[in-house]
């Protein structure tokens, strides 16, 4: 193999083995992945000259995903939709929007649902919370849209039907517009209920062949 071909092979074996540690270990942050394919494979310092970008990986974990866990996936993804579904019914006065690897295909098992949420102030949802007797644990979402300097969204862990559900509080204007996607960095794509209902009525038929 000539020299100007070795950054090219290596980038492509990070992004297998970065796919596949996200697939098999339940990692779910790309820079994390990417961090620890270099490490097993032995990579050095100039590694990161190499590294594969977010939508190559994602394309790998897609491929890799329908090959070495089909079926399993398949329902997999299909349990965490469904769970979405209810919990986004539960959630409903706050114009929920499933977004992520539960939306994009990519989530595995050990993925967490990720709703967007939308409230005047995000005391309603912590309130809302309160009084359903659901614990949650808070933290912040660093979020970019467009060109514009990145903003950070208060977030809520919880847990419903055994299941981590991440909670992104935008204001009530917000709900028109996306932030950026990790992956190609164009406006996240989101689903209301009425949309995710209406994919998983669409996978039905497949899933009863």
């Amino acid at each position: 193999m000539s020299k100007s071909q070795q950054p090219h092979r290596l980038r492509r074996l990070l992004a297998v083995e970065s796919a596949r540690i996200m697939a098999e270990e339940g990692v779910v942050d790309f820079r994390v992945a990417k961090e620890k394919a270099a490490r097993r494979l032995g990579a050095g310092g100039d590694a990161q000259h190499h590294w594969p970008n977010n939508s190559e990986i994602e394309s790998e974990l897609h491929a890799r995903l329908q090959l070495f866990h089909g079926p399993a996936h398949a329902a997999d993804l299909r349990e965490l939709r469904e769970r979405a579904l209810k919990a986004m019914q539960w959630l409903e006065a706050f114009q929920p929007r499933l977004t992520g690897p539960v939306l994009s295909g990519t989530a595995t098992c050990h993925a967490a649902i990720t709703l967007h949420l939308f409230a005047d102030a995000p005391e309603t949802v912590i309130f809302f919370l309160m009084d359903q007797k659901t614990p949650y644990e808070e933290s912040w979402q660093r979020l970019h849209f467009g060109d514009a300097p990145a903003q950070d969204y208060p977030c809520l862990k919880i847990d419903y039907a055994d299941t981590e559900i991440r909670l992104v509080i935008f204001a009530l204007d917000e709900d028109r517009r996306s932030p950026a996607s990790p992956v190609d960095g164009k406006p996240v794509k989101r689903a209301t209920g009425q949309q995710l209902r209406k994919m998983l009525e669409e996978e039905q038929p497949q899933n009863g062949l």
